[in-house]
């Protein structure tokens, strides 16, 4: 069998070091010494490095997902 992804729309805010999305304002604290966060997800702790993508799905879920597999799967619609 042969499945492909329902399509979806979503808020991402690709990390560079300094910014935090507003939608993950009060949920990452930072690593020390490295330019990265954990982030309390929906999933458990994550670390959001540089390049990686804050990520809140229409349903209200907060992810963290690498860059590389992001920007495979999603373009940007503006």
């Amino acid at each position: 069998m042969q499945y492909r992804t329902k399509p979806i729309q979503l808020e991402a805010v690709k990390y560079e070091g300094k910014v935090i999305p507003e939608f993950a304002q009060g949920r990452t604290t930072p690593r020390s010494g490295e330019q990265a966060v954990n982030v309390d997800t929906d999933e458990g702790e994550r670390v959001c490095r540089n390049g990686d993508y804050f990520v809140m799905t229409d349903g209200g879920q907060l992810l963290v997902r690498g860059g590389t597999i992001f920007e495979a799967i999603f373009e940007s619609l503006s």
